[in-house]
């Protein structure tokens, strides 16, 4: 009996424990090694501080966030969406690994397919970058491991309440909408997910009555359905609008940072780029379910369908403006593979040698072709994302470093634009950071910070307590906005390198913030991309004791500063220290 229980909770550990480890373990590594967390992290970090700790009120900026499940668990995680991702990674690669060991292969196949799947481009960057595909990706296996079955028609389903899964009917759908329910709140799109759904259970009872047909469809979306209207009526609770979450900026169903990346299209042109991307990033999950339909007999049709959930997802990105072109989202089709392996294996043509080496080719030619998009210049399909871009030459540089002919290629490559536009990204990305971190060592009990949450996010992210950032969403931002002055202690704003400058609220209402600044406000950290200006009377006492405290590191000989009547020296030593070389911002950007 104890060796029993020992074995199943080694098993269960191998397939989630490990896994589970190793995750935190590069989360951690990616984090504290190169500062670098994903900006669908940083806010979904920044929104659960908020949830957890304030200020308040908390209502609209946690009632109008999507998605809305995943603020609330980071919250309760303890604000952490490292572990937030650590959990649902482990939780996906587990599912996977028992869907693998289920197949009718020998277990050598399993762990070859395991490890082909596990080096995926695709499935690594959504693993360390996405928690909303993560999830998506996980819910949408399930919900197919679900219905996949109810392909096979069987006399006995109808007689005995149960299908060829061994479960009853009733218990599979109401599983069916547990699964289906939480995706109307992770991706908007998947609400397109129910009627494709319900005229998939339609036809697989469509020699029930229509009274079961009907029932079986309302058990399958009932919890959808009630998942949907009650995100509306928060929504119109919070800000009088139900459909608010869909054009605000701060709601996170479209992060201002990747606007210019978003694409759009409906229609046969959609249909046309879904299956570019799908037949670039995806071969083997396109060519395994038809490799398997071919081989169908009954309910073809009803495999089919279940079969073109994720591409569904996938159109209705595409025709609703919210597709990014990104790796991470694709990891959508790498979650259910297992699941047309089996399939392909049962019902495919050929000898079943044959389809294992059929399986193994497409999973290796899936590696070649998302690693050519990844590096691709412009062409047959439009550039990743930055971040992504970003993220897999760390990686590729941790695991394999750059001999004399590539670093000179990659050098080559910073000149042209692709190049140029992923090195702006990335010194935009760092300085947010440094200037959050600043906020960090440098605010004292009781200060505010005036700043716009919307595009700032990632500072107050990295200065980790939300309660000391006035934002839109509170009471007190008008009064602050109108006077200062005698409200706060710090106004962040962007730097003219940042694309968003012009959205900036604070730039909106004081355009002089981007040039001499205001009244009684002195800049304490300025570079292109963000400004950090900081009340007079509030920070002389702590700059001049910084500035004594680094006075080594100012030059004795230092010429008169442009507005400066001491000796160089901007008055308090807070002028813009980078009119002077070794002052006292670059020795800042020592400290970070």
């Amino acid at each position: 009996m104890f060796l029993t229980k020992l074995r199943a909770f080694l098993r269960l550990f191998a397939s989630t424990g490990i896994p589970f480890l190793l995750l935190a373990g590069l989360l951690w590594g990616l984090k504290e090694g190169w500062s670098w967390v994903s900006l669908e992290m940083q806010f979904l970090g920044y929104k659960g501080s908020v949830a957890a700790l304030g200020p308040d009120p908390r209502l609209p900026i946690v009632g109008t966030t999507f998605p809305p499940l995943l603020v609330l668990a980071t919250a309760i995680l303890g604000q952490s969406p490292l572990l937030l991702q650590t959990v649902f990674g482990s939780l996906v690669l587990g599912w996977v690994w028992r869907q693998l060991r289920r197949l009718p292969v020998e277990v050598g196949w399993c762990w070859l397919w395991g490890l082909l799947m596990v080096v995926q481009p695709t499935l690594i960057l959504m693993l360390l970058r996405s928690p909303v595909w993560t999830a998506t990706a996980g819910l949408v296996g399930v919900n197919m491991a679900l219905l996949f079955p109810l392909s096979k028609e069987e006399q006995a389903r109808a007689e005995t309440g149960a299908d060829s899964g061994e479960l009853p009917i009733a218990l599979r759908l109401l599983l069916i909408g547990l699964a289906l329910g939480p995706l109307m709140v992770l991706r908007w799109e998947s609400g397109w997910l129910l009627p494709w759904v319900a005229g998939m259970l339609l036809l697989a009872f469509r020699k029930q009555s229509w009274g079961f047909r009907l029932t079986a469809v309302l058990v399958a979306g009932f919890i959808s359905l009630t998942l949907m209207l009650s995100w509306l009526y928060v929504n119109w609770l919070s800000v009088g609008d139900p459909w608010a979450f869909t054009y605000q900026v701060d709601s996170g169903l479209r992060l201002p940072q990747f606007r210019e990346a978003l694409q759009q299209a409906g229609g046969w042109q959609g249909l046309v780029q879904a299956l570019q991307w799908l037949g670039m990033l995806a071969p083997a999950y396109f060519i395994l379910g038809v490799g398997t339909l071919l081989g169908f007999g009954a309910g073809r049709w009803v495999w089919a369908l279940t079969w073109g959930i994720p591409l569904v997802i996938l159109l209705a990105s595409l025709g609703q403006g919210l597709f990014l072109p990104e790796l991470s989202r694709f990891g959508l089709f790498w979650l259910p593979l297992p699941l047309l392996m089996g399939a392909y294996l049962h019902k495919g043509l050929g000898p079943g040698w044959a389809k294992r080496l059929v399986i193994t080719a497409l999973l290796g030619l899936n590696c070649l072709t998302s690693g050519y998009v990844l590096t691709q210049e412009p062409g047959f399909l439009p550039p990743l994302v930055a971040e992504e871009r970003d993220l897999w030459e760390r990686l590729v540089a941790g695991v394999v470093p750059l001999s004399g002919e590539l670093e000179a290629a990659q050098n080559l490559y910073e000149v042209t634009s692709a190049g140029q536009a992923l090195e702006d990204w990335r010194r935009l990305r760092q300085e947010k950071r440094q200037v959050g971190q600043y906020l960090y060592r440098h605010l004292l009990p009781g200060q505010k910070v005036l700043v716009d949450d919307d595009i700032h996010f990632e500072a107050i992210f990295w200065a980790r307590d939300p309660r000391p950032f006035l934002t839109p969403h509170q009471y007190e931002f008008s009064k602050a906005l109108q006077i200062p002055q005698e409200e706060v202690d710090y106004l962040l704003v962007a730097g003219s390198a940042d694309p968003l400058q012009r959205s900036d609220r604070l730039l909106q209402f004081w355009p002089q913030l981007a040039f001499e600044g205001l009244p009684n406000f002195v800049e304490v950290y300025s570079s292109p991309q963000v400004r950090l200006w900081a009340r007079r009377e509030k920070t002389e006492s702590v700059e001049s004791s910084w500035c004594h405290e680094h006075a080594a590191a100012i030059p004795s000989d230092l010429g008169p500063a442009a507005g400066s009547t001491d000796g160089g020296i901007p008055s308090g030593c807070l002028g813009n220290g980078r009119l002077w070389p070794g002052g006292v911002l670059a020795a800042r950007e020592a400290e970070f």
